[in-house]
């Protein structure tokens, strides 16, 4: 049985426009990926994702638009399928990434990545300064063109709490230090897509998914391939439903591939 069951909400909410990043980087063992790990209390709470979260009004500045390089928001938009503020997805991932881990996809004036900026997130996270105000303070520019749109995942409509979530794929830069932010993160490290799998740790189910399609890259260069070529075409909308298989609620796909168990609790209200 599909769409809501018994015990389920009627009302469904508005799915929350977001954005998250698959940051890989090459190691001797090929191809790894950052992944973090959640509070309990928050959505899809102690399982392991990609650094990511909802879009803030502050992602839509003018400014910062303009501090964004190789792609502006009209053709960002197109290659959303959105009349507008499609460049907002692109800040948003970056700006989340760098909250959650201290990563910043940015350059300065002179095309560098930045030094010293942990202090920097710490001004952001404590609300000390907008996001916008400290690129221009410290002059970065992001280079959003360097982050590839792959996928756009809507959460079940039985969800009470849901997203609207676009996929973006970026390398790091060599050398790069993570450091969670103890709030919403409570674990970051790098894995090797296979291992993350085989390892059978806690994972959101569009995040085991896209796991595997990255299992099967076995370098970072094939997978910037891989995601290059998701842009020359409409990325589709993947829109997982909820059927009830053998007495329990299971999260599926349309065409039948079972992600993984639906609970409630992943999904909190607000």
């Amino acid at each position: 049985m599909s769409g809501p069951t018994r015990g389920m909400p009627w009302h469904f909410p508005r799915a929350l426009p977001s954005a998250t990043l698959m940051l890989l980087r090459q190691s001797r063992a090929g191809l790894e990926v950052l992944l973090l790990r959640r509070i309990t209390r928050a959505a899809f709470g102690g399982a392991w994702v990609f650094p990511g979260g909802v879009l803030d009004e502050q992602d839509g500045d003018v400014q910062l638009h303009r501090r964004c390089l190789g792609l502006d928001d009209s053709r960002a938009s197109r290659m959303l399928g959105l009349p507008r503020n499609g460049l907002d997805y692109w800040v948003a991932a970056i700006r989340e990434t760098f909250e959650e881990t201290g990563v910043l996809a940015a350059v300065n004036g002179c095309g560098q990545g930045p030094r010293g900026t942990l202090a920097d997130r710490r001004a952001l996270l404590e609300g000390r300064i907008r996001f916008a105000e400290l690129c221009r303070r410290r002059n970065w520019r992001l280079p959003v063109r360097r982050l590839h749109y792959v996928s756009h995942w809507i959460t079940p409509s039985a969800a009470p709490r849901r997203f609207s979530t676009r996929f973006f794929l970026a390398e790091s830069s060599p050398g790069i230090r993570v450091h969670a932010d103890g709030r919403e993160i409570l674990q970051a490290r790098w894995f090797e897509p296979g291992q993350a799998l085989e390892r059978k740790i806690p994972l959101a189910h569009p995040t085991r998914h896209c796991l595997r399609i990255l299992s099967e890259m076995g370098s970072v260069s094939r997978a910037k391939k891989w995601a290059a070529s998701m842009a020359r075409k409409p990325v589709p909308v993947t829109r997982p439903e909820v059927r009830r298989i053998d007495g329990e609620l299971m999260s599926c796909l349309p065409t039948g591939e079972v992600l993984g168990p639906f609970r409630m609790k992943d999904y909190p209200a607000p």
